[in-house]
This record gives structure tokens, C-alpha cells and sequence, in this order.
């Protein structure tokens, strides 16, 4: 009955070492050959993706940044940029904060300033803080040492995104809250995949708004559609998909808007073994 699966990657088509399992790969290989269509909406921008994905693991579309923009055969087919002035204001008050962020923009590195490195370089150091995720922190620590370019004055245009960071939970609820202020004043839309992050987009876009120009382009109708995530970012597009699933690595919440919920993790090649056991 389904058409095409969605999938997510960090937490979901990704291990905790931010790779892609042979078997997955293969079989989403499979899935596509026997008439399956297969997307990827990710909190990622698409450098970032392109930079965990294997050149084998083929899709058929891909939506990047929480649905800034959105890929088709290569070819993308809508981008959003964030008000300069928000990137802006937004950088200085988490420098200001002390909280970890990344500027991404639509095309080439993401960055940060150079008077910031010393104190989000310390955020990104040994121990890692048990409540955080695997993959989220080998991230953190490969931006700070080479994805990061560190710049003296701020990159502001043509921003897909700024991802915030804190190893400390009740710090990034703070941060979240005025986050909520800001937003009195210029409208944004802020998305998490984990406790511990929270993005920003442009108000009105998510994971939801990209895939819909996807499915749009193949006539796809909701109910043709199977999901799969586990992050807070990933509920609009539960929402828009007509049966949606959470990794058993998702949390509480996020389970409890899903219709089903992976027997295995995304450490234990979750994904592949439910895909295997639906689609057989």
C-alpha cells in the first residue's frame, strides 16, 4: 500500500558513529528496484549529508535543514534563507550565552566566530555527559577540530540554519526560552532532535513543507507515504505521512505520536530489521 518511505538519518538510517550499515544500504538498494520510492528528510544541510551518506546509498529525493530546501535527482527544486539580521542577533546572544552554535548556510562551510572557539571547543571536550547521544557528540567534536571555519567577522547570508548546542539539558531549556522571546519579535521556526540541541529554520518550513514538494512532484498522496524518525524535529512529517514509526531510541514523546515503534535501535541496525520485517 506504501509508495514511498521517508527516512531520517541522525538516530535513524545513521549508526551512532554517524555511518550507514552494508545491510541498509543494500536494501534500501533493493526497496528502490522493486518500484519503492526513497527520501531522506534530515535536520541536515546537504553537504552535511553528503559527507555520512556512501556514494551507493541512492535516493530518490532529499530534503536538508528541516526542509529549507529540497533535492530531486540532484536537482533542488526550493531553498529558504534566514533573515540576516536574525543570524545575526541570534550568534552574538548564544556568544553572549556561552552555548555552542553553528551558522550553516545553504552552500559551503558552516561557521562561527573566532573569539567563540575557545569556550565551544571546551563544550565539545572529553567526558562526554552521559545523557547525550553518540552521534550528536563525535558531531560536535569533528566541527570544532575541522568542519567548523572560524571567521573574525559574521557569515550571515544565505544562512539554512543555525544548530545550537548545550551539554547540559536545563541550560538549552533556558536557551529555548529565549529563544520564544526573540520570537515576539521576528518569526522563526525552531525545531530539536535531542534534548540537548534546538535549530533554527524559517517560520513555516520543516521536514513536512520539503517532503510535500517531493510527494507533490510524484503525485503521491499522504496515505502512500511510510516515515520513520525519532526526534522532535521529525513530528511535522509524522503529521503529513500517512503511518509513521519512531526508532526505539526515540523519546517517550516522540513515541507517542508514532503508529509503530522499531524493535531495535539505531545502534542495532533498527532500521534495516524493521524495513526487512514490513516489507517483505
Amino acid at each position: 500500500m506504501y509508495k514511498a518511505i521517508v527516512l531520517d538519518l541522525d538516530g535513524t538510517t545513521l549508526t551512532e558513529f554517524n555511518t550507514v550499515n552494508d545491510t541498509l544500504t543494500d536494501y534500501v538498494a533493493e526497496l528502490r528496484q522493486s518500484g519503492m520510492l526513497v527520501f531522506i528528510a534530515t535536520g541536515r544541510t546537504l553537504k552535511e549529508a553528503r559527507d555520512v551518506l556512501p556514494p551507493r546509498f541512492k535516493v530518490d529525493g532529499i530534503v536538508t535543514a528541516n526542509g529549507m530546501s529540497a533535492f530531486l535527482g540532484g536537482k533542488q527544486i526550493s531553498q529558504h534563507a534566514l533573515p540576516p539580521e536574525l543570524v545575526q542577533k541570534l550568534a552574538l546572544k548564544a556568544g553572549e550565552w556561552g552555548i555552542y552554535y553553528e551558522i550553516h548556510p545553504n552552500e559551503g562551510p558552516r561557521t562561527a566566530l573566532e573569539k567563540d572557539r575557545v569556550f565551544m571547543t571546551e563544550i565539545a571536550t572529553e567526558p562526554k555527559p552521559e545523557a547525550i547521544h553518540e552521534n550528536e557528540w563525535l558531531s560536535r567534536q569533528e566541527a570544532v577540530q575541522s568542519k567548523i571555519q572560524w571567521t573574525s567577522e559574521l557569515r550571515a547570508e544565505n544562512a539554512a540554519k543555525i544548530y545550537f548546542f548545550s551539554r547540559d539539558k536545563a541550560v538549552m531549556d533556558g536557551w529555548k526560552a529565549e529563544l520564544e522571546q526573540v520570537k515576539t519579535n521576528i518569526a522563526f521556526t525552531t525545531a530539536s532532535s535531542t534534548h540537548h540541541n534546538v535549530e533554527v529554520t524559517v517560520e513555516g518550513v520543516s521536514k513536512a513543507t520539503g517532503v510535500k514538494k517531493l510527494l507533490d512532484r510524484f503525485h503521491l498522496k499522504r496515505e502512500e507515504i511510510l516515515a520513520v524518525g525519532d526526534g522532535e524535529n521529525d513530528l511535522p512529517l509524522f503529521e503529513l505521512a500517512g503511518y509513521c514509526v519512531a526508532m526505539k531510541n526515540a523519546t517517550d514523546f516522540v513515541k507517542q505520536q508514532a503508529d509503530e515503534v522499531t524493535e531495535f535501535s539505531y545502534k542495532e541496525d533498527g532500521l534495516y530489521r524493521f524495513l526487512k520485517k514490513k516489507f517483505v
